[in-house]
């Protein structure tokens, strides 16, 4: 029994070895893959065609993230890294309807350059989890929305139809400085590293007092290059 659990513990640990690197060494890792962005107390207020208002609360929005970051291997369980990235933000509505109106496809969005900063902790093999701080730069803003405009009769009878599609750059009125704390988990396999980031936002996104953060969760593939 006793050799047993030995031949097992000496087996975790050659695994772990080699899933790590080496304290001293250095790595560099391309990654690539999405976001799924939201913002916090983004709500608008609409009236149907019954003079009702009614709230809608924003949805996640669908984006890119890619980029490339430096680590560092202070120890065998212990890694810091720095790096450059490419994060889309923002959110989504679902369709509104006014009288004669039907508001689709609304959706505001938000790209940043990101230098993600964050604190590796080996778990065991090939896992890890992550902490950090990610201070970032808008590049762009922008809204966009799209409205089905028809004239309605009596009996509910739609006509003459047109569509129009609207967008707007919104940068203006958005800080270009913002502040996350990101959080994750990865795990590596033959250089290949699955990796998922929920980032908190702490700064306001919109000018003025409003309190609207951006949370941006990030699921991404990269590989791992040793130096």
């Amino acid at each position: 029994m006793k050799r047993t659990v030995f031949l097992v513990l000496s087996i975790a640990a050659a695994l772990t070895a080699m899933a790590q690197g080496k304290a001293g060494t250095w790595s560099v890792m391309p990654r690539a893959g999405v976001s799924i962005a939201s913002l916090t107390n983004s709500s608008i207020i609409y009236e149907n065609a019954d003079g009702e208002s009614l709230e809608t609360k924003p949805r996640t929005l669908l984006g890119f993230t890619g980029g490339l970051e430096v680590m560092y291997q202070t120890s065998d369980l212990v890694g810091l890294s720095a790096g450059i990235s490419y994060v889309q933000g923002g959110c989504k509505y679902k369709d509104m309807m006014k009288k004669g109106d039907i508001l689709h496809d609304y959706y505001v969005r938000m790209d940043y350059i990101a230098v993600p900063l964050l604190f590796h902790s080996h778990v065991t093999s090939g896992l890890s989890v992550k902490v950090g701080v990610e201070p970032s730069c808008l590049v762009r803003g922008k809204s966009h929305e799209e409205h089905l405009f028809f004239d309605e009769d009596a009996e509910g009878k739609r006509s003459n139809a047109h569509e129009i599609e609207m967008n707007e750059n919104i940068r203006s009125g958005l800080r270009t400085f913002a502040l996350s704390l990101p959080v994750g988990i990865s795990y590596e396999y033959e250089h290949v590293v699955l990796d998922a980031r929920y980032h908190v936002g702490l700064t306001n996104t919109f000018k003025g007092n409003a309190s609207r953060r951006s949370n941006v969760l990030e699921v991404a593939v990269a590989y791992k290059f040793d130096l």
